[in-house]
């Protein structure tokens, strides 16, 4: 039997699948998953966190079991994260990767009461004119050399972890269930998002958790937002981890469940 338990839930109106671990009675957990992945992206990182937590996972409009769920908007999928939280329906740890670390934080200026802490795993800041390039050659060229490139930028020179094979299988299976068209749909999401604002006073406390060998999100893209600087907030801090790069949640879960746990003051086993 698998440790996780898929089931179909009622959510702003519509059916949505979620995958759930740990203890219902624990502290809440909700996980929001990167670009071309899916609500099992986080399977590494719910076996390292162990049984005490409640931790919640879904599939974004165009992934997983909602691929066919495509033309969505950056704020169609905000909405699907602050419909999940109210249905967790009690205070929540956020946690977003990459896209859904742009979701979960425009989710956590909307919804601040109920959202305890707010955690950013290799998130972009802002927007880049080269998401808006790629959404544009999806659609021209199909999802063939995508998956490949996309690949290659999240694994490339990881291949001595531990965790490589596993979470390179993981990778091309779920982005390979993505469409074009929902594909795209993602990158111009993340092209419209501008800068996201760390420093409002609306969000709760929140930890950036970057890998210093990420080459999709650099350590340096976070200079001056987290150095103390006139944007800086009380409540939000940096923690560079030295290995995994963008995909931390499959290739170095250990590493990142153990800054989790402190960071959540989850009592150590």
């Amino acid at each position: 039997m698998s440790r996780y338990k898929d089931g179909t839930i009622l959510v702003g109106g519509r059916s949505m699948i979620v995958r759930r671990s740990g203890t219902p009675e624990g502290q809440a957990i909700l996980l929001l998953h990167a670009l071309g992945l899916d609500r099992r992206a986080f399977d590494p990182l719910r076996d390292a966190l162990g049984g005490s937590l409640d931790v919640i996972s879904y599939d974004h409009c165009g992934h997983g079991s909602r691929a066919g769920d495509t033309g969505f908007t950056l704020q169609a999928l905000v909405d699907d994260a602050l419909a999940m939280i109210r249905w967790v329906d009690r205070p929540v740890h956020l946690l977003g990767h990459a896209l859904g670390g742009v979701v979960a934080t425009l989710a956590a200026v909307s919804l601040r009461s109920d959202v305890q802490s707010l955690t950013l795993v290799a998130t972009p800041l802002e927007s880049m004119p080269s998401f808006a390039e790629r959404a544009r050659q999806i659609e021209a060229g199909g999802m063939a050399d995508t998956v490949e490139q996309s690949l290659k930028r999240w694994f490339a020179g990881l291949e001595d972890l531990p965790a490589y094979h596993s979470a390179f299988a993981y990778g091309r299976d779920a982005i390979s269930a993505v469409s074009a068209t929902g594909y795209a749909d993602g990158w111009r999401s993340l092209a419209g998002f501008g800068r996201l604002p760390l420093e409002a006073t609306e969000l709760p406390p929140t930890l950036c958790i970057a890998a210093a060998d990420d080459a999709s999100v650099p350590v340096s893209s976070f200079d001056g937002v987290l150095a103390g600087g006139a944007k800086a907030r009380d409540g939000l801090q940096l923690e560079v981890l030295p290995r995994g790069g963008h995909m931390l949640p499959l290739t170095d879960p250990d590493r990142l469940a153990r800054q989790l746990m402190q960071y959540w003051k989850v009592p150590q086993q």
